[in-house]
């Protein structure tokens, strides 16, 4: 059996070359970018093809939209182990910091209420 190792995913390109970004809930921000690592890559033909009919039907004055095919055939596996660790570690440390701030003003606050019971004891006793 042969496994087939690549991956088809699409874009959606402008007459101007120009790759359709998702904005979001929002809607902030340029539709067309010029950098394909912004662009909104779809799985399947369906998502992108609605977008395609969406502006050609929408803004019927400019050409309609082109169907980019990308086809990735090569798989790179990065190792994340070391990185995780080292944010794990980042993490416990602003934790145990936190905890050790805590402490020092539970303690800061403990030794006031001691005071005050003190001096309300004094007071008191007169």
């Amino acid at each position: 059996m042969e496994i087939n190792n690549t991956l088809v995913l699409y874009a959606v390109r402008n007459s101007k070359g120009e790759y359709f970004r998702a904005k979001g809930y929002s809607g902030g921000g340029a539709t067309w970018v010029d950098d394909i690592n912004k662009a909104k890559i779809y799985g399947k033909t369906g998502g992108a093809r609605g977008t395609i009919t969406w502006f050609a039907n929408n803004h019927p004055k400019y050409p309609t939209p082109d169907l980019i095919k990308l086809t990735v055939t090569s798989i790179e596996v990065m190792d994340e182990a070391s990185r995780v660790k080292k944010a794990k570690e980042k993490k416990a440390k602003a934790e145990a910091a936190q905890a050790e701030r805590e402490a020092k003003r539970k303690l800061a606050d403990a030794e006031r209420d001691l005071e005050r019971a003190k001096q309300r004891l004094k007071d008191l006793k007169k």
